[in-house]
This record gives structure tokens, sequence and C-alpha cells, in this order.
């Protein structure tokens, strides 16, 4: 790990995790808006691929848990574009230099919350399906918040739908995206340790959302995570702009 966290880092990394499985198990997509920023402002080099790496277990959870309520298709031509997507992330990754990597992370988490909050009225049909597929890819593999571009597509589904063909569409692109990482070189078994750190907290507010789902306040709980994801990109970027 290039830098060697403390318990007060690592225990505050503990609770984003817990944060985005919690919001990640009610909304169907959050996980990523929470921990990026924290995994970003304590350890730059650790995303995408540790966020990612905690992803799978929480993806795997989610789509097993509403697996009758897959949408096939969907999901197909999802993957489809995704593919595209996660070649065309790899490219941008070895063409962007290390010191504007957070530059770059820090558009991504803004362009998220752009997209969650415009909301657009698009249907998932296998075009927009692929193209959702495609930006996802890029977004995911070069900052592991791919859930956004998905999540308008789906946003009028219903819940269980929603959330499981994305849970279906991160699992797979997850796996696809850390395989090509690895390829060119960019996963490390510090990442993997660091994953399995935190992984935990992510579990455990995953748990608690299964039981916390009815008594909390979409309306007020979708706006302060994309207000919390703005606020971290932009300081995110400011920082690296001025070199801190």
């Amino acid at each position: 790990m290039p830098n060697e966290l403390t318990t007060v880092v690592v225990a505050a990394l503990l609770l984003a995790s817990a944060a985005g499985g919690a919001i990640q198990g009610v909304l169907g997509f959050g996980f990523a808006l929470v921990a990026v920023p924290a995994l970003t402002l304590a350890e730059p080099e650790a995303v995408p691929v540790t966020v990612m790496l905690m992803a799978l277990p929480m993806t795997v959870v989610m789509a097993l848990r509403e697996r009758h309520h897959i949408d096939v298709g969907g999901f197909a031509t999802i993957m489809a574009g995704r593919v595209i997507g996660i070649a065309a992330g790899v490219v941008v990754l070895s063409l962007v230099p290390e010191g504007a990597l957070s530059v770059l992370v820090g558009a991504m988490i803004l362009l998220g919350v752009l997209l969650s909050v415009v909301g657009l009225d698009i249907k998932p049909t296998p075009w927009a399906n692929v193209g959702a597929g495609a930006l996802s890819g890029i977004m995911g593999t070069t900052s592991a918040i791919g859930g956004p571009a998905l999540a308008v597509v789906y946003q009028r589904r219903p819940g269980p739908e929603l959330r499981s063909t994305l849970a279906l569409s991160y699992l797979a692109g997850i796996v696809l995206a850390v395989g090509a990482l690895a390829a060119v070189g960019r996963v490390h078994i510090w990442h993997v340790v660091l994953a399995l750190e935190l992984v935990p907290g992510l579990l455990f507010g995953l748990w608690l959302s299964f039981r916390l789902a009815r008594v909390l306040d979409q309306t007020w709980l979708r706006p302060a995570v994309l207000v919390f994801a703005a606020a971290a990109g932009g300081v995110i970027i400011v920082r690296a702009a001025i070199g801190t």
C-alpha cells in the first residue's frame, strides 16, 4: 500500500463502507458514491480496484436475493455495451497520468451525481441498455462508479427488478473489469488486503438495510447521498488541482 493507513482512517473507511452498503441495499445503488470519495481522500491508488473487489460479495447477495426478478434480456444487452465500455475504460486509464487520476475520479463522481439528479425518462430498450452499459463500463473501470448510468435506465422499473438486474450487471462487470485491469498490471495484492479489511463494514451495512428498508425515508436519503457525493467529488478535484 503506497500510504500506511492509521487506525482512525481505517475506522472511518469502515463506517463509510457500512453506510454505503446500507444505502445500496435500500436504493439499489449508492455504495460507490459513498465509498469512492472516502477511499480517494484516504488513498487515491485504492480506486477503482479496491472498491470493485469490496462490491463483489454485495452484488452476489443482492442478485441472489431477488434473482427471480432479473430482466435476463436487459442484462444481456447491458453486458454487450459494458464490454465495450470496460475496454475503453482500460485505455483511458493507460493514457491518464497518475497525477490526473484523482481529477478523473472526481469528475466521474460528479457525472454520477448528475445522471442520478437529472433522472432522464429513458426506458430499458435494447439500444438504451447498450448505451447505458457502455457508459457504465467506462465509469466503473475508471472510478468504480458505474451504477448511476444503469439506474437512469431502470429507475422506473419495479424495485426488485431494478435491484436484481443492476446487481447481476455489476457483478459481471466487476469480474470483467478487474480481469482487464489485472492484465495491464493495475491490480496489486494490497488492493485485495485492503478490500478484505473493509468488506465486513459493507456487509454489515447491507445486512442492516434489509431490516431498515421500510423505515428509512428514501425521500431524504437519496438527496443526502447525492449532496455528499457531489461535495466529496469537488473536494477531490480541488485537492488534486492544488497538489495537496
